[in-house]
């Protein structure tokens, strides 16, 4: 008889903080730009920096995801979208993220 024992442990992504490093390294500051972040889940990565930015537009194609993250952040417009579906004007965005999406 085969036996499966499930554990409840939550994994902690990028515990060496190594995409925070790498994203301080590439944007030292995000005062006044306007992101777009793709793929943005929850907001894991958005935290890091939305406070400092102008303007955030994060989009996921998960919409229970985008839900844990619309709303609580002042600057973030958070939509459950795909990238196929981002229509945005010419010039309109400073900084593209794309981080831990596939």
């Amino acid at each position: 008889m085969l036996r499966c024992v499930a554990s409840l442990m939550a994994i902690r992504e990028d515990p060496e903080l190594d995409e925070v490093r790498a994203l301080a390294a590439l944007i030292p500051s995000f005062a006044g730009l306007h992101v777009v972040e793709i793929g943005c889940g929850d907001g894991r990565l958005t935290r890091r920096y939305a406070a400092d930015a102008a303007s955030v537009l994060a989009i996921d194609p998960d919409g229970s995801a985008i839900a844990k993250l619309a709303g609580r952040l002042a600057n973030v417009d958070a939509r459950a979208l795909s990238i196929e579906a981002l229509s945005l004007p010419p010039r309109s965005v400073d900084v593209v993220l794309f981080a831990w999406s596939l």
